[in-house]
């Protein structure tokens, strides 16, 4: 049984993004739809996580230039599914962190974008900064975008600065 899960595709500045040509799911929406174990997707937060600890030391020593550091936060709900969310700006706290919602939940009617959100280091799925004009992690989002057609890949990177590079 093919096991669901929900993935923010990109920050919410995507999902406002409007697009001349037929849009692809990146631009249509905030959420993507796929199957739990997408090998891209399942190697991304594998990424982002091995990545975890200097990002977060980056984060709470910026060097000039960097900002809007964020977190893509999973919410597990009903049967072996889960939402995944993006939360900014975020700190610790004592032994977890807590972060304000920048995504709309669309899974969690007590959770909206603007509210507080205490979660653990275990949750976060994956995590982006920006230094200079280039946007630094979004793994996930870089995994996600890579299933588009290739023009509209490559005008995405472009368009918000993503660094998808190995």
């Amino acid at each position: 049984m093919w096991r669901h899960l929900l993935a923010v595709a990109l920050l919410s500045a995507l999902s406002s993004a409007a697009s001349a040509q037929q849009p692809g799911a990146a631009e249509r929406d905030d959420i993507a739809s796929v199957k739990s174990g997408d090998p891209a997707v399942t190697a991304a937060m594998q990424r982002a996580r091995a990545e975890l600890d200097g990002f977060l030391a980056i984060a709470g020593a910026p060097p000039p230039g960097a900002g809007r550091f964020s977190l893509k936060i999973r919410l597990p709900f009903g049967d072996d599914q889960a939402e995944y969310i993006w939360v900014n700006p975020f700190k610790r706290d004592g032994a977890g962190f807590v972060g304000v919602v920048a995504s709309m939940p669309r899974n969690f009617s007590n959770l909206a974008s603007g509210d507080r959100l205490a979660f653990q280091k275990k949750d976060i799925a994956d995590w982006t900064y920006v230094i200079g004009e280039r946007r630094k992690g979004n793994y996930t989002g870089c995994a996600l975008l890579a299933k588009e057609p290739p023009d509209q890949y490559e005008a995405l990177k472009k368009r918000y600065g993503l660094d998808c590079s190995d």
